[in-house]
């Protein structure tokens, strides 16, 4: 019987961590060898990269569908266990339009009555988020917001998304040009493993 890791001191946030990465790993080793997830995890409790060759190659049809730029499942939890730093919390910078006439795409998680609206942003749903619409005719972040980024150290935690993680890549891309040097691309609601992980933040 596999015993109980801790991946993280125990808070309230980082038990949600937790919890979604252990659905995403039990979903993505179904077919493997229970040895992968013991050689995934070190005496210490922190993640290692498996080297079995079944958990290597298995993956979750959520991540080979995910658009180019977007963080695998292991990726994002060393982000969030690397990044847990109080006096510097996560941004998480929304890039969706809150203009469908733009944006047609976004309605459909984004507006008052989806599942994840934009305007939940900056709220007790979502303390870190920031609505930053990423504008593809200036390919840049743009709004009052981008001010607000601005203000924050160069290397401060941010992940950007939006529905699916094309212009999170985008936003991401466009961020490390203006210096910021520890920024991820969370994909979306979307992609529903990694919104599991930071969707509340």
């Amino acid at each position: 019987m596999l015993q109980r890791v801790p991946f993280f001191p125990r808070t309230r946030t980082s038990a949600h961590f937790e919890r979604a990465f252990r659905r995403c790993l039990f979903k993505n080793t179904k077919n493997t060898h229970t040895s992968s997830f013991s050689k995934s995890v070190s005496s210490k409790g922190k993640m290692t990269t498996p080297i079995t060759k079944a958990a290597t190659t298995s993956a979750s049809s959520d991540e080979e569908a995910r658009k180019p730029g977007v963080a695998s499942n292991a990726e994002m939890l060393n982000f969030l266990e690397q990044n847990q730093d109080a006096s510097k919390k996560i941004v998480i910078v929304d890039a969706r339009n809150p203009d469908f006439s733009v944006e047609p795409s976004d309605e459909l998680y984004g507006s008052i009555n989806g599942k994840f609206p934009i305007a939940d942003c900056g709220t007790e749903k979502r303390p870190n988020a920031i609505n930053v619409p990423f504008d593809r005719t200036k390919k840049a972040l743009s709004g009052s917001n981008v001010d607000i980024l601005q203000t924050f150290e160069k290397d401060r935690a941010i992940i950007t998304h939006c529905g699916g993680g094309g212009r999170g890549q985008k936003s991401k891309e466009w961020l490390e040009k203006e210096g910021f040097t520890n920024v991820v691309n969370g994909g979306g609601p979307q992609v529903s493993e990694l919104w599991d992980m930071f969707g509340h933040l």
